[in-house]
């Protein structure tokens, strides 16, 4: 089984820590030097590796 974490980019692990702590798309743009789109893709990212990790975690009934 492959940690979440392990398929995270650094970008995608930096901007979803940021985020959690209740930063706007905006601050964490500016916090790592990248425009607000660049923050809404990496989070896209992340939200699509976590659902497939989770699918791929999931035990038949």
């Amino acid at each position: 089984m492959v940690c979440i974490s392990t398929a995270l980019s650094e970008l995608e692990s930096r901007v979803l820590a940021l985020y959690l702590d209740g930063h706007s798309y905006d601050e964490v743009g500016r916090r790592l030097g990248c425009d607000c789109k660049t923050v809404d893709n990496a989070l896209q990212r992340v939200k699509r590796k976590v659902g497939q990790h989770l699918a791929d975690r999931s035990v038949p009934a």
